[in-house]
């Protein structure tokens, strides 16, 4: 049975938007319809909401006492349970944000500092994955399984073909600005497998590679071939995905699962105007529901989201708090931030079973081209993931290519999503872009703050 949705409110407050810094750098004045959409107004009531989500936070217990300060600045002081947004307030702002060794840091108010969770090396090769992707618009985020960020870029261009001069547009990475496409099918799969669906029955379609059709939901004269759900997620065929959510699922179960893994609409105590995702299931069945469940319709994801999304699968169904800042620095020292605790979403059974069919995706599905054996990733190291592609006039003719996912599929140490709003011209793809990332994440020598040192 499917589990409650998460107590995002008081979980998520701290790390999504946390600052993106940024009215000024997601281009508030811009006339860019996009730009204007997550920027300007929509940042600008940041502070307040963090400040209410701070005072939820601490709200019915005693805050941690403030440590004594005998230790030098830069030394490591005693541990204590600081809340995360009471301790920030809203004031990190990304754009001040400082290389410090092997870290970053933010100057925050009164003297202090936030020591953030980004790595450097995966930092500095998300931002060169967008310059090379060249996309009007585009977004990265890496994740520790634990829900450390370890890289948080997004880029936009001035011209809407893209091209090789882009700006810093932060925004683009905690706001659910491209529709989910096929990655939406992971939350299908999860409510379908959750109903009971075998993922290896057989289910025979025909057609379903740009479209879904009345034709497509029941038992046709056309039906020509046959696989099953894992093939239909794997290889992203929608005509498989919208039979099957059709047959075996009510649109108030696909609702539930999705608002579960974080496709629930206004989240308000993320700051900045963060969130997840949004979606709107059709409250009966028809080709509307079929499209919806394929990903075609009514869902959209933010690259937090996306990261979030995959990481559930790669953790077994829980879903982790995101955590941008890993302590603050004062005067008494150094103060570890003691992250939220994850709360479980999908029964681990129906976690398994989907993280499964992704590996597929990366073996001989819709990103195995992109996966096999390049770019320094050996081919026994295997990554789960899902692709999505999607055509949107509105608001730019733009065509949405997603990856999400984790690696190793093992073993997981990081979860990735990638999202690129490119036009017909294009230079790279999101399954391409996660290769080179998840590559360089796990490479040998590396030691990182991934939680674990590279692959074997």
């Amino acid at each position: 049975m499917l589990l409650s949705r998460p107590k995002l409110v008081r979980n998520l407050a701290l790390a999504i938007g946390i600052g993106v810094g940024a009215a000024a750098l997601a281009g508030g004045g811009s006339e860019d319809p996009v730009a204007a959409r997550i920027g300007g107004t929509a940042l600008a009531a940041a502070p307040a909401r963090v400040a209410e989500a701070a005072e939820a936070a601490t709200r019915g217990g005693e805050p941690a006492a403030r440590d004594a300060g005998k230790k030098a600045r830069g030394k490591r002081a005693a541990r204590r349970d600081l809340p995360g947004d009471a301790a920030l307030a809203g004031s990190l702002d990304l754009s001040r944000m400082e290389l410090v060794g092997d870290h970053y840091e933010v100057p925050l108010d009164g003297g202090r500092r936030a020591v953030l969770t980004l790595d450097p090396t995966l930092q500095q090769a998300a931002e060169k994955v967008l310059a090379r992707a060249k996309a009007p618009r585009g977004a990265v985020v890496i994740t520790a399984t634990d829900g450390r960020i370890l890289a948080y870029a997004g880029r936009r261009t001035e011209d809407p073909k893209g091209g090789k001069d882009g700006i810093v547009d932060l925004g683009l990475v905690n706001t659910a600005w491209a529709p989910a496409a096929s990655v939406f099918k992971l939350v299908s799969a999860s409510a379908m497998i959750d109903a009971g669906v075998d993922p290896h029955g057989k289910v025979c379609y025909h057609g379903g590679l740009r479209s879904v059709m009345a034709s497509n939901l029941e038992d046709d004269k056309h039906d020509n071939k046959c696989a099953d759900l894992s093939y239909g997620l794997a290889h992203s065929q929608n005509a498989i995905i919208a039979k099957l959510a059709h047959q075996h699922l009510e649109p108030a179960r696909l609702r539930e699962t999705a608002e579960a893994l974080s496709f629930g609409g206004d989240l308000p105590a993320w700051s900045m105007g963060g969130e997840a995702g949004r979606s709107e299931i059709p409250d009966a069945k028809g080709v509307e529901f079929g499209k919806t469940a394929a990903g075609f319709t009514g869902t959209y994801l933010s690259p937090v989201g996306g990261a979030l999304l995959a990481n559930t699968f790669a953790t077994g169904g829980e879903m982790v708090t995101p955590r941008l800042v890993d302590a603050i620095v004062d005067d008494g020292g150094r103060h570890d931030l003691t992250a939220a605790p994850s709360t479980r979403v999908l029964p681990a059974k129906v976690a398994r079973t989907v993280a499964a069919m992704m590996v597929e995706t990366c073996d001989s599905g819709s990103a195995a081209k992109a996966f096999r054996g390049k770019d320094g990733l050996p081919r026994s190291v295997k990554v789960a993931g899902k692709t999505g592609t999607l055509s949107r006039d509105e608001p730019l003719p733009l065509q949405y290519s997603w990856f999400v996912g984790f690696a190793p599929a093992d073993d997981p140490a990081i979860s990735v999503a990638v999202v690129l709003g490119n036009t017909d011209l294009w230079w790279l793809k999101a399954h391409t872009a996660a290769r080179m990332l998840v590559a360089e994440a796990l490479k040998p020598a590396r030691t990182a703050k991934s939680g674990k040192s590279g692959h074997q």
